[in-house]
């Protein structure tokens, strides 16, 4: 019997296949349709987000699927106007507050921000899932489940045929969307704000490369005596997402057949529109209203990704969030079914991410409106901007408490425990250039630049990593500016406590962390079992 069912097979589902296999554990992963969704919906990755890739050792693949997608232009940028010829762009930000970034920069990283709308990354993470060996099953659906006390018993059905399968894992993760059947046959109920917007999001084919041309945009808000929306831009020449407005008391989806849609296209493109073919290739309803599950697990069955929390596109936080979780929890799940932690350790998700997503919800909700989402300040906007945080306090600067209390960012990464550790570039004995985050991932990590942590740590399971400065030749790795003891603050004795995804566990000058109690230290924030 596999260890994990995971059921969605979204860009949550997926990346939870990779991250359970970079843990070397065995899954099972179902996904009722046969085929992605042909909607582009999520186009970006944050930077946080291309970092778990690349600790999962596919970012260059990731990148290069990302690469294929704009054919013309760059990513970002917003425009505005009574159609899409006539518009002009916005000068942004100028009213958005900075967070600061610390002394390396914001967003420090070895990874950067990757455009990849979800219908051309589904299907990567799809074909390396499989060539890693993930047993994926498209086109199969859970049609019940019942939970035990020492499995998760569930029954598959493939849609196509209609043959039905048991199955038996240790763990459920749903990752199946919005309007999860798991979530909503366990009863777990959600804290909900209602909807601002509703919208039909209309994604259709059309050759406008030389309206486009030295206009190229992220989003650009169209708003006519005969139709209100926003484009989202796909490739920045013939495909294209047209969110329309409408108004739910007095219409339904069901009142915009295909014509319609394409006429109101019509309508928003403008002039350059007569004559012009355009293809509807697919549609969908959707609305901004948000809601946060109150319950992230529930004995064995977790829930990640949309099934967890929901909230308007605004900022990008959803799919982004969803792949944090899986991050969060795969290693989690690991260190238990493998038998190193006791269960205690699962109570730890909901506490860890529960916070961001509503963090994310709320920080989505105050770019509702065009101008302010992107920093524009009128004279209606200042309290709003006032609460905005930027993209890196959101995904990278934030840091957990054991207790699930709401805690703004840090300024900056410096270590602290409970978030993030720091990137610092560093050279490898071979002289190759690698990142700090590029020393944690299936293990605990002791990073020090200390020899007297050696003896401590010879019969624990960690890593110990000891980073040298501009002098030190005979380091296994050597910081040649000296940036990470300094950006740290450690004294030269001191270290560190690394979980397997890379945040901060300890520090020995804030807290019982020393030589002499590494091994019990290790073992409480582990929940090691005794």
């Amino acid at each position: 019997m596999p260890s994990v069912l995971v059921v969605g097979g979204g860009l949550v589902g997926l990346s939870a296949s990779l991250c359970l296999h970079h843990h070397g554990i065995d899954h099972v992963l179902v996904e009722r349709a046969a085929e992605p969704s042909p909607l582009p919906r999520s186009r970006g990755l944050h930077t946080r987000s291309v970092e778990i890739f690349r600790q999962l050792g596919v970012e260059d693949r990731v990148q290069a699927a990302g690469a294929t997608a704009l054919r013309m232009g760059r990513f970002g940028g917003a425009r505005t106007g009574r159609t899409l010829g006539d518009s002009a762009p916005l000068e942004m930000g100028l009213g958005r507050p900075d967070r600061g970034g610390g002394p390396l920069g914001q967003s420090a990283s070895p990874s950067h921000f990757c455009f990849c709308p979800q219908v051309v990354l589904e299907p990567v993470l799809r074909d390396i899932a499989r060539e890693r060996g993930a047993d994926l099953r498209f086109g199969t659906e859970l049609t019940a489940f019942a939970q035990h006390a020492d499995h998760v018993g569930a029954t598959l059905t493939d849609r196509a045929s209609g043959r039905t399968e048991t199955l038996r894992a240790d763990y459920l993760i749903a990752a199946d969307g919005a309007a999860s059947g798991v979530r909503t046959a366990l009863g777990i109920a959600s804290t909900r704000q209602p909807p601002t917007h509703h919208y039909l999001n209309l994604f259709f084919r059309a050759d406008l490369t030389e309206l486009v041309r030295d206009a190229t945009f992220s989003q650009c808000e169209i708003r006519n005596e005969r139709v209100a929306g926003l484009f989202a831009a796909k490739n920045n020449t013939d495909e294209w997402t047209f969110h329309l407005e409408y108004d739910p008391a007095a219409e339904t989806p069901a009142d915009y057949p295909d014509a319609r849609c394409l006429d109101l296209i019509r309508a928003a493109i403008g002039p350059f529109a007569d004559g012009l073919g355009i293809e509807l290739l697919a549609r969908g309803a959707w609305d901004t209203g948000t809601a946060v599950a109150d319950e992230y697990r529930r004995g064995r069955i977790f829930l990640a990704g949309d099934a967890a929390h929901r909230h308007a596109p605004w900022g990008g936080f959803g799919a982004n969030t969803g792949i944090a979780d899986a991050h969060n929890l795969a290693w989690k799940l690991a260190a238990v079914l493998e038998g190193r932690s006791r269960e205690e350790l699962l109570d730890t998700y909901r506490p860890e991410r529960r916070p961001r997503a509503v963090l994310a919800v709320e920080q989505a909700r105050l770019r509702t409106e065009f101008l302010t989402r992107y920093g524009v300040p009128t004279k209606d906007n200042a309290d709003v901007l006032a609460r905005h945080l930027d993209t890196d306090a959101v995904m990278t600067r934030y840091r957990h408490t054991p207790d699930g209390r709401e805690q703004l960012p840090v300024e900056a990464l410096t270590g602290q425990s409970g978030t993030r550790f720091p990137h610092v570039p560093l050279q490898a004995a071979d002289g190759r250039t690698l990142s700090t985050l590029d020393l944690f991932g299936r293990g605990w990590t002791l990073l020090t630049g200390s020899t007297a942590w050696d003896r401590a740590a010879k019969d624990l399971p960690l890593a110990v990593r000891r980073v040298g400065g501009p002098a030190d030749a005979d380091a296994p790795l050597r910081d040649p500016e000296g940036a990470w003891a300094a950006l740290v603050g450690l004294p030269e004795d001191g270290a560190l406590l690394v979980r397997p995804d890379g945040f901060v566990a300890a520090r020995s000058d804030d807290g019982p962390l020393s030589p002499a109690t590494l091994g019990r230290v290790l073992r409480e924030v582990s929940y090691a079992r005794a």
